[in-house]
Parts: C-alpha cells; sequence; structure tokens
C-alpha cells in the first residue's frame, strides 16, 4: 500500500507519510545491501571451504559465525500420505470449530511495490 493510498489523518498524516516514507527507504536501503552482500558471502564460504578462516573469528569488531543452514527430510510416499491424511484432519478440526486458535507475536511484513 503506498503512502497516498492512506486516508489524510488531520492529527498527524504527515508525520505518518514521513514515517512510512523513512520504512520504504531503509527496505530498498536493505534490499540493496543484501543484493551486493551476496556475492561477498559467496567468497566468503569459498575462503571457509579452502581452510583460508575458520567458522568463527572476529574482525574489525564484528564477529563471524559460519552455519550450515537448517536440516530437512525428503520423507518416503508413506509418510508423505499420512502427513495429508493429518493436515486434512486438522482443515476439518478447524472447519468444525474443535480446534483452539491463537495467536503468535504480531508483525510487520514489508515489501517493495512492483514496478
Amino acid at each position: 500500500m503506498a503512502a497516498s493510498s492512506i486516508p489524510p489523518d488531520p492529527d498527524g498524516g504527515a508525520e505518518l507519510d514521513v514515517l512510512l516514507d523513512r520504512i520504504t527507504a531503509l527496505k530498498a536501503e536493505q534490499k540493496a545491501i543484501e543484493a551486493a552482500l551476496t556475492p561477498l558471502l559467496e567468497q566468503l564460504s569459498g575462503a571457509l571451504e579452502a581452510g583460508e578462516l575458520d567458522a568463527n573469528f572476529a574482525h574489525n569488531d564484528c564477529n563471524f559465525c559460519w552455519s550450515a543452514g537448517r536440516i530437512s527430510y525428503v520423507y518416503p510416499e508413506h509418510l508423505r500420505q499420512q502427513e495429508q491424511a493429518l493436515k486434512q484432519a486438522q482443515r476439518l478440526a478447524v472447519a468444525s470449530g474443535t480446534a483452539t486458535q491463537k495467536h503468535g507475536k504480531a508483525f510487520w511484513t514489508i515489501k517493495p511495490g512492483r514496478s
């Protein structure tokens, strides 16, 4: 939602526009930083694989720690079928009202608009 599509608020519309403008500018900067950082991190991983550095080290008052990533599994077909049956049972429990709803911590998702 663009800042201009928010109805004006006589008590703070300009302040809200400034807030939203700052957030969207920071998100654009974050995206540019992430794009520039990706090949650098790949080079750093290459240096780790080549044995040029340790998985944990400090440089210029920053601590670097390499993580292998999250482990995931591919299950056999009979387990995937059981998973689908469980998901269907869960949907039915929600639809019938026998499942109890709970909310996680609220958060904002901010994505750039499509050009």
